[in-house]
């Protein structure tokens, strides 16, 4: 697999994703990593994320718009 990133924009939030090993974090625009977080997952499922207590519901529509799955316990 190339080691391409997955990006997208919602909003303020910049949602990344590394296919190649599973990790990903977001950013805010303004914010930066105060707003933001690291992401990881299983596959193409949701399992982790660190950073902030309630994940943003801008970064659950970018993970779902790069093709990722996320669970309603995340919601």
């Amino acid at each position: 697999m190339e080691n391409k990133q997955l990006r997208t924009q919602q909003n303020k939030f910049e949602v990344v994703i590394n296919p190649w090993d599973d990790f990903g974090y977001f950013e805010h625009e303004d914010y930066g990593d105060e707003w933001g977080g690291g992401l990881w997952f299983e596959g193409k499922h949701l399992v982790d994320y660190d950073g902030v207590y309630e994940l943003p519901s801008e970064v659950i529509a970018g993970i779902r718009e790069l093709g990722y799955i996320v669970a309603q316990e995340f919601e």
